[in-house]
């Protein structure tokens, strides 16, 4: 177990080396010139196209050879079906015969007749009414008949050593009615039938009826075969046709399994793909045979022209991409050789051909790089002038700048002297101050908690709170659970500043301001309501549309409700709520968004 385990570590190692190796990054690192870059590259497409091409030629070759064993299955299916619907067709063609009504009263009268000019004449009535049925199929060269004192009438042309006794045993074993008999001296298969009377049901033997079947012209009309296939037709062990083959050979093929699918026998070092197909009315089974070599001989062409494509297709792309190659790097190599002339210092005018392989880009970065070394001079003398302007300009904004730790230590330092004096509410408002710009200064994430932004509320109002006193009434109800929330920064502050500039200061009496936090379904609602003098719906439509400026923080309405459709589109946002003289209620709805 530890060995195998170790083996498949091994193979994966090499494996991982081997795809790092054949990275096109890694492949491009090995050379230093951009021609041989050009060159791995083409040579590297060339060879996953290749190899696509093998993959693809061999996925399509066996689809090819799939198709060609398919569609033999399904010429032996049609031939089959087509053979049993003629077969089945002579069957009721004999029927037609023994049933008769001329040929049984023929039959009936040289039953009782001796040899006399009456017989002769019946006799010559029964061969014209065959010759009349035998002109009816043209595969069919004779029918026979046997009457009932063993006399024979042919019509048609006759067949010679018919084993007759044979054939009306097989009758008489199957009860008198059609039986099936193929002559091994010939490629004929025989119908036979027993004449009994059909007059008052007496069903008396009459005869037999035997019609000739030329299996060669029955196949050859019917199945229209193409030269290449072989075809032969089996009942039992018993060989009923075959086209080429012989009984020996013929016996090969007789273990193999009946089923839908072709299947590939070995005769005489020759493959043949094989389909057998059972009949759907008798005991036959019919044979497709295709050999194989005709399959393979055009698998092998077609290789062979394959082969020879892709062999041209590399001589040829490697010599044009060898050439282009060359063709892109060497204006390259020139431009870098006088890059390397400036390198060292020299500034001044190289000379400057216009060739005719540099109309292009590489042409136009060679032109741009003469017209730069024209300007570099003034560009380095106003460059120095240009430093001397930034580094004065960068002392001076360095003097601007407040480093915000030094203000949280001030106000530190501002609160503690406070409560050394026992001046309590300076040490409260700085308190709150500096807990107020560093929640808003640190934070630099642009979701917070609820918390974190109820925090900055709660230090804003302890600070206007010392300003208002009993004028502002604030309240502030919401579960704990929902504290862990994201919300933008600088969301519920903003409103609440905008109440007590345009509520509070507007009011003589107390102004009440409550923040709600809850939760409908997926969604956080936050509800800031005051009990001002309200806002007016022209001024509400002036809101929305942004044209109503703060002033408080700067941080409107309109810009909160902007920023909430940017992150979480426009099924979020601020609405107002709000009639003259009635106060206001501006609704926050949030997605409920957790870290």
């Amino acid at each position: 177990m530890k060995n195998s385990t170790r083996v498949i570590s091994t193979i994966y190692f090499h494996c991982i080396r081997l795809m790092k190796a054949l990275h096109p990054t890694n492949i491009f690192n090995r050379f230093t010139k951009i021609s041989n870059k050009i060159f791995s590259l083409t040579f590297l497409l060339l060879f996953v196209f290749g190899i696509m091409g093998i993959l693809t030629f061999y996925y399509l070759s066996v689809i090819y050879e799939n198709k060609i064993y398919e569609e033999s299955a399904n010429t032996l299916h049609l031939s089959s079906t087509v053979l049993d619907r003629e077969l089945e067709a002579i069957e009721e063609f004999s029927f037609q015969i023994v049933t008769d009504n001329y040929l049984q009263a023929y039959l009936d009268r040289l039953r009782v007749e001796t040899i006399s000019y009456e017989s002769y004449i019946t006799r010559m009535q029964i061969i014209e009414r065959l010759i009349l049925y035998v002109n009816q199929r043209s595969f069919i060269p004779s029918i026979q008949i046997v009457d009932a004192n063993g006399k024979i009438s042919i019509g048609g042309f006759s067949s010679e050593d018919v084993d007759i006794e044979k054939i009306t045993a097989q009758v008489d074993a199957a009860g008198g009615s059609n039986v099936w008999y193929r002559d091994e001296q010939s490629n004929t298969l025989f119908a036979a039938r027993e004449f009994k009377k059909q007059e008052k049901l007496s069903l008396d033997h009459l005869g037999y009826l035997i019609i000739s079947l030329d299996l060669d012209d029955l196949i050859d009309n019917t199945l229209n075969l193409t030269p290449n296939k072989k075809f032969f037709i089996t009942q039992g062990k018993d060989i009923i046709y075959s086209d080429v083959f012989q009984p020996n050979e013929v016996n090969s093929f007789l273990d193999l399994q009946v089923s839908d699918h072709y299947q590939i026998k070995d005769i005489d070092n020759e493959k043949y793909l094989v389909t057998p197909q059972s009949s759907r009315f008798f005991n036959m089974t019919y044979y497709n045979i295709l050999p194989f070599e005709n399959v393979s001989s055009q698998k092998t062409l077609i290789t062979r022209i394959m082969l020879i494509y892709i062999l041209l297709v590399v001589f040829i792309t490697i010599f044009i991409s060898r050439r282009s190659a060359n063709a892109i790097s060497k204006p390259i190599e020139e431009l870098t050789q006088k890059m390397k002339t400036v390198q060292k210092g020299n500034f001044d005018q190289i000379e400057y051909d216009n060739k005719d392989y540099l109309k292009d880009e590489i042409g136009d970065l060679q032109q741009n790089f003469h017209i730069m070394l024209d300007k570099i001079n003034e560009l380095i003398n106003e460059n120095y002038r240009k430093q001397l302007v930034i580094k004065e300009t960068e002392y001076k904004a360095l003097q601007s700048q407040i480093n915000p730790h030094f203000l949280y230590n001030t106000l530190d330092s501002i609160n503690w002297m406070a409560k050394m004096n026992q001046q309590v509410k300076v040490s409260a408002m700085a308190e709150a101050l500096g807990n107020m710009m560093r929640n808003i200064i640190s934070k630099k994430d642009p979701l917070i908690k609820l918390k974190e932004e109820l925090d900055i509320v709660k230090n804003y109002i302890t600070i206007q709170k010392y300003r208002y006193e009993d004028r502002l009434d604030f309240e502030l109800e919401g579960d704990p659970e929902l504290n862990a929330s994201l919300i933008p920064k600088l969301t519920i502050q903003p409103i609440v500043e905008n109440a007590i500039q345009h509520a509070l200061e507007e009011m003589v009496g107390t102004c009440k301001i409550s923040v709600y936090i809850l939760s409908k379904g997926e969604n956080l609602t936050i509800k800031v309501r005051d009990n001002g003098s309200g806002i007016e719906k022209e001024t509400i439509e002036q809101i929305y549309e942004g044209k109503v400026k703060s002033k408080g923080s700067g941080i409107g309405l309109y810009n909160i409700n902007e920023r909430i459709h940017l992150m979480f589109g426009q099924d979020y946002g601020v609405e107002i709520e709000s009639e003259k003289g009635q106060g206001t209620t501006v609704t926050i709805t949030l997605p409920f968004v957790k870290e």
